[in-house]
């Protein structure tokens, strides 16, 4: 699919997957030079995206791994990690044969998020998640 985006300087592609919610995944020289909000918030409400997208930028680390930052809707900044946008940056970065079924992605939280991709079908690809998982916020809420 032909996507409407221009690329910006230090950017190689931007891909589309539906992974629970949409996802954009802007394939980049080097993730830590990305203004994630700067870039990612236009991006995220672009007129040809009707329900906005969660915007993903990637880049190779050094172990034949990725690493990762997320702007995320909702949120409208950066996030730690995001498990629907691994799943839909795995499938975009296996689809453009930029990695096999399985691909390890490094979160801005510095944890590894580990995507396997097994067979597609008509209804799209079966992924499984794995990674570290932690509360980072406990709250109560009184009656209403």
């Amino acid at each position: 699919q032909k996507l409407p985006f221009r690329l910006a300087e230090g950017e190689r592609w931007i891909g589309f997957a539906v992974a629970g919610v949409p996802h954009l995944v802007v394939r980049v020289d080097d993730v830590e030079r990305v203004d994630v909000v700067g870039r990612g918030r236009p991006l995220r409400y672009d007129p040809s995206l009707a329900q906005g997208a969660n915007v993903h930028f990637i880049s190779p680390d050094d172990s034949g791994g990725w690493r990762i930052r997320t702007y995320e809707r909702g949120v409208e900044g950066e996030t730690l990690a995001c498990g629907t946008g691994a799943v839909a940056t795995a499938i975009v970065l296996h689809e453009n044969g930029d990695t096999g079924p399985e691909t390890g992605l490094l979160t801005r939280s510095g944890r590894t998020l580990r995507v396997r991709l097994e067979q597609r079908t008509l209804s799209g690809w079966h992924p499984t998640l794995a990674g570290e998982a932690r509360i980072v916020f406990q709250g109560v809420l009184g009656e209403v």
